[in-house]
């Protein structure tokens, strides 16, 4: 049975049984040290696993000062929420409640406004429907009002369209998920909120108990948002910062606001490695899993990155975004976050400075790693790139 797979799964096991190479996963916890050492994170929590039994386990650094990093910290996810949202949106399409190609303007009242009548579900899950790309939330709202699902979509509903929907891709925090997420609210059957749904029909399902969108400020395991002290960082401190106390148990940021153990996500990163079950609970069809976890943007860049390639001098790298709420490896040689050496069915998520849960299917791998400390930009892409890569050479046939 599923659920007893998962159970033993968390029990963990040695290397050797999980087919892993110690010195190798020492290569990757060393690496992790040095790089809380010298200031480009202050820690971080990690495992790896094969064939669903998790082989190694590290908690490294301080999460702040004088809190050494543990197993059983919860740490605000950022963008690999948009993993749980999407999961939700294709569970709801599996069951008919809406499609992939379903205009948003028939699910959010006011949206279809200034150009953007024919956005579909599948342009905001790809970052390919022309809505808003800012960073901070949307014009009038400020990061105080980043919580609150509703002042979002209204905000987002009243801009025009940036681009024709399907002819670019542009990353969004806010936007597409914050649609999402609504729509969810919008057609659903029981009148439930948005953190409701996602406890009723995903966290609570696959035993994610230490996961929801939103958490109370004063939780004593949740790890606070810091940046790190990195030369040339230009980050607003302040705004990252201040997601310690704007992220509270009332927020509902479908894009960035769930937080998560490194353990629960592993759960959830295994339900997907299954196909979409885990833990006695189909999240989606096989079929919608083999078809979402596609690249469904074709060789489109992610224009919300051209700022930063430049000023790094990193090439212009293909989006190669999912239906799953992040990305696919694909082949080819480009900035990737899951690795050079992870093989082109390899899917995942990233949450920008911090988080990130990856698959290897010809490798049957999963690495699960939760960081404290902001990085900047594709900063955080290269750290993930090596951490990844190290990860991916412990693996033994």
């Amino acid at each position: 049975m599923v659920g007893e797979a998962v159970s033993s799964e968390l029990r963990g096991a040695d290397p050797d049984a999980a087919g892993l190479d110690e010195q190798a996963l020492g290569r990757l916890s060393g690496k992790v040290s040095e790089d809380v050492k010298s200031g480009r994170y202050r820690a971080a929590s990690f495992l790896v696993a094969r064939g669903g039994m998790v082989g190694y386990r590290d908690h490294i650094g301080e999460v702040s000062p004088g809190r050494p990093a543990r197993q059983d910290d919860i740490y605000l996810l950022m963008s690999l929420s948009k993993a749980f949202t999407a999961a939700l949106v294709l569970r709801a399409v599996d069951e008919g409640r809406l499609g992939l190609d379903t205009r948003v303007a028939d699910l959010v009242p006011g949206f279809g406004v200034r150009g953007k009548e024919r956005v579909t579900v599948r342009h905001l899950l790809t970052h390919s429907g022309g809505t808003y790309s800012g960073f901070p939330p949307p014009p009038p709202l400020s990061m105080a009002d980043a919580g609150d699902l509703g002042k979002n979509v209204q905000a987002v509903s009243g801009l025009p369209l940036a681009f024709t929907p399907g002819t670019q891709v542009v990353y969004n925090p806010w936007a597409s998920y914050a649609l999402l997420g609504q729509s969810l609210v919008n057609i659903d059957p029981r009148h439930r909120g948005f953190r409701q749904i996602a406890q009723d029909e995903l966290f609570g399902p696959l035993g994610m108990d230490d996961t929801a969108f939103g958490l109370a400020v004063d939780e004593p395991r949740r790890v606070p948002v810091s940046v790190a002290d990195t030369d040339g960082a230009v980050v607003q401190r302040a705004v990252f910062e201040s997601l310690n106390t704007v992220m509270d148990d009332k927020a509902e940021h479908p894009a960035g606001g769930a937080f998560s153990t490194v353990d629960d996500v592993f759960r959830f990163a295994e339900a997907l490695r299954r196909r979409g079950a885990g833990a006695g609970h189909r999240v989606m069809s096989q079929a919608m899993f083999d078809y979402a976890a596609r690249n469904h943007t074709g060789d489109l860049r992610n224009g919300f990155w051209d700022f930063d390639c430049e000023a790094r001098g990193i090439e212009p790298f293909p989006a190669k975004f999912t239906l799953l709420g992040g990305y696919v490896r694909g082949s080819g040689h480009h900035l990737t976050p899951f690795g050079h050496t992870a093989s082109p069915r390899t899917f995942g998520a990233v949450g920008g400075g911090s988080t990130m849960w990856l698959v290897d299917p010809e490798r049957d791998l999963t690495f699960v790693y939760c960081s404290a400390g902001f990085l900047e930009g594709l900063d955080h892409f290269v750290r993930l790139r090596e951490v990844a890569d190290l990860a991916l050479a412990a693996c033994v046939d």
